[in-house]
């Protein structure tokens, strides 16, 4: 099982509102039940007082006919009395293996994020995805879900309760460089149904769509970068820029 052992630089002026789910899908080919929990935290005292806690929990349920996956999410910066950040996801999802390269998934999602005035996030959505594979060296998949959103906001805007249905649509690329690098990439595009002008489009890395090396059979070395794009919510909720941003930089050691 591996833990997370030590956050070594994280850039995030604002932390991005679509979870990148791309990077969480498992790599394992034989059926049964896989657990992965991190934690980390940081106390540092000397002008000022900031306390830095994380936690990440998952769950691999591996079946004949299709996956589930549950994932959990947990950040808090705080520097005095002030919350720098404090955010969290829930993320459930089941992918049917119709046969051949096609598979159909459902999930459900439930998110938090203070810095960007999101009280509550609940989605869930359906729909297909096409795998394609070269090599083993590159994987390429699409999706499209259709996707219902409720939103809470914070009382900065201008609509505090807002639903919607969106189009969710993915393009996710991972290459193998060598047998201890890889390098992959998810974008995603998300229209409102009823208003395709006002959309939302991301551009994210994250964990294993990122650069990932082993250094050695325990020890790996991931770097992510995220980015953000999404105008409507930025009319919505004052203060809140259109785009935001994540840099990452994680140490692992696996047992």
């Amino acid at each position: 099982m591996p833990f997370l052992l030590l956050s070594l630089c994280i850039a995030s002026p604002l932390l991005g509102q679509i979870v990148n789910i791309e990077d969480k899908r498992t790599k394992r080919d034989t059926t049964g039940t896989f657990w992965q929990i991190d934690f980390g935290g940081n106390w540092t005292e000397n002008t000022r007082s900031v306390v830095t806690l994380s936690g990440a929990l998952r769950l691999d349920l591996l079946r004949d006919k299709g996956p589930w996956l549950l994932l959990g999410n947990y950040n808090l910066v705080r520097a005095d009395r002030d919350q720098v950040l404090n955010d969290g996801f829930g993320h459930l999802r089941y992918s049917r293996v119709l046969g051949g390269a096609w598979a159909w998934e459902a999930f459900t999602q439930l998110q938090y994020n203070r810095r960007l005035l999101i009280d509550l996030r609940a989605l869930a959505g359906t729909g297909p995805r096409y795998l394609l594979r070269d090599r083993e060296r590159l994987d390429l998949a699409i999706g499209i879900l259709l996707m219902y959103e409720y939103n809470e906001l914070g009382e900065e805007s201008d609509l505090q309760f807002r639903k919607d249905y969106r189009i969710s649509t993915y393009l996710t690329a991972q290459l193998k460089l060598t047998d201890d690098a890889t390098l992959a990439s998810t974008s995603y595009y998300q229209p409102l149904v009823d208003r395709f002008g006002e959309s939302r489009r991301s551009i994210a890395m994250g964990q294993n769509n990122s650069l990932n090396v082993r250094l050695g059979q325990h020890l790996s070395l991931t770097t992510s970068f995220a980015i953000t794009y999404d105008d409507f919510l930025a009319a919505l909720v004052e203060n809140v820029p259109s785009t935001s941003f994540q840099w990452r930089n994680l140490l692992r050691i696996t047992f």
